[in-house]
């Protein structure tokens, strides 16, 4: 018995590792999209999940949303941060620090 509790607790881990993944793709593809729209370098390497919480949609139903902040420059100097939010699997919102424009 205690094996198979063990497999079902490996499978449930996998499966949330594979679902993190997953959101994170999602928040990296949006905030690429939005830095290439401003005229800034996204920096890849620095997307991190800083923040979960609870967060009603547009509906009213309380959904777990999840914040991603990454970095992104202007000049290939000066970084800023960035901040994307998503509401179950939906971009929520997206922010860029703001820069100065050269």
């Amino acid at each position: 018995m205690s094996k198979v509790i063990t497999l079902m607790l490996i499978a449930l881990a996998a499966l949330y590792w594979a679902q993190t993944q997953k959101l994170k793709s999602i928040a990296i593809r949006a905030a690429r999209h939005r830095c290439r729209q401003a005229g800034v370098q996204f920096l890849d390497h620095t997307v991190v999940h800083s923040r979960k919480r609870l967060l009603k949609d547009k509906l009213g139903k309380w959904r777990l949303s999840r914040e991603y902040t990454f970095e992104f420059t202007s000049t290939g100097e000066a970084r800023f941060q960035g901040k994307v939010i998503l509401l179950g699997k939906q971009l929520h919102s997206l922010e860029l620090e703001t820069f100065p424009i050269n």
